[in-house]
């Protein structure tokens, strides 16, 4: 199994178990992954997928649609749609278009257009969103403020730490 692998490469995994390497390699930037051409079901939009069991730590940006089953130390920033499984867990800030929450989030939302909660969700941080949807059986804890315009592309700021260097004069 892929640890990331967009929606053609999930019908093509499930047939041959032996092509994770192949999996991995053709996804590594899913934007530019092409749909296959016998998929009836491929959307436009490519998904990629954190599987369940993967940890990753770090910074997340994508471009497209990403639903995380595993665990994710930091914070994820996509112009798409995040879905978080119910055994999906996030342990940061999320910056997207669109939510659809199902496990585990600890950290702040701003989603600029429609977050959904399912009843399995829980939330322990603030929500910025345009729309909320929430199911029976929510955990939240936090404040949680609509309406409010929220920028996915502007993601947050990371300062990249600059090469010092010093120079010895002999005398």
């Amino acid at each position: 199994m892929s640890i990331f692998s967009t929606n053609k490469d999930a019908s093509s995994s499930q047939s041959n178990s032996n092509t994770a390497t192949k999996s991995v390699n053709s996804t590594v930037n899913p934007v530019h992954s092409q749909p296959a051409q016998s998929s009836a079901t491929y959307s436009s939009s490519s998904l990629t997928t954190i599987s369940e069991g993967t940890t990753l730590e770090g910074q997340i940006k994508i471009e497209g649609d990403i639903k995380i089953e595993g665990l994710i130390k930091g914070s994820v920033t996509s112009k798409g749609k995040v879905i978080i499984s119910t055994s999906g867990k996030v342990e940061g800030d999320i910056i997207c278009s669109n939510g659809d929450i199902a496990g585990k989030v600890t950290g702040k939302l701003r989603i600029a257009d429609v977050l959904f909660l399912k009843g399995s969700a829980v939330i322990d941080g603030d929500i910025n969103t345009g729309k909320i949807v929430i199911e029976s059986g929510v955990k939240f804890n936090g404040n949680c403020s609509m309406g409010n315009p929220v920028n996915p592309v502007a993601a947050p700021k990371v300062e990249t730490p600059v090469a010092k260097t010093t120079t010895a004069l002999n005398a």
